[in-house]
């Protein structure tokens, strides 16, 4: 199902289009889905724009691995592993990685550590035993 109606779908568009902007030429899926409502990607877009455009404080890195965080409590794969790569690429290093899902496990346990890891399986090679 899509919506059909012009009016609401221009819209869409025009909003969509910012948030490709915004996010540096890049949109999801689920940016994409969220454009069956106007309302609802604008509203996205605006979050996004207060939480990484406006008055940001917090050094880049930083917000990533609050980000990727927060994806790891929730257990949101998207946002854990979209998150890790982004801290990744603005300077964290394996064990400030290792350090966030520390405290994801002391704060929600083996529930939340174990789907983190697997989220993040292709950023860390495992550590084998030498024989």
């Amino acid at each position: 199902m899509k919506q059909q109606n012009p009016e609401k779908l221009l819209r869409s568009q025009e909003v969509l289009k910012e948030l490709k902007e915004a996010r540096g030429g890049s949109l999801l899926n689920s940016h994409q889905v969220m454009g069956n409502d106007p309302n609802l990607v604008n509203a996205f877009l605006q979050q996004y724009l207060n939480c990484n455009k406006r008055d940001v404080d917090i050094p880049k890195k930083y917000r990533e691995l609050i980000v990727m965080a927060i994806g790891m409590a929730t257990q949101t794969a998207t946002t854990t592993k979209v998150h890790a790569k982004l801290a990744l690429e603005n300077g964290a290093t394996v064990d400030e990685v290792f350090e966030v899902i520390r405290i994801i496990f002391f704060t929600c346990g083996v529930s939340k550590l174990l789907p983190a890891l697997e989220c993040l399986e292709g950023f860390f090679e495992p550590i084998g035993l030498e024989e």
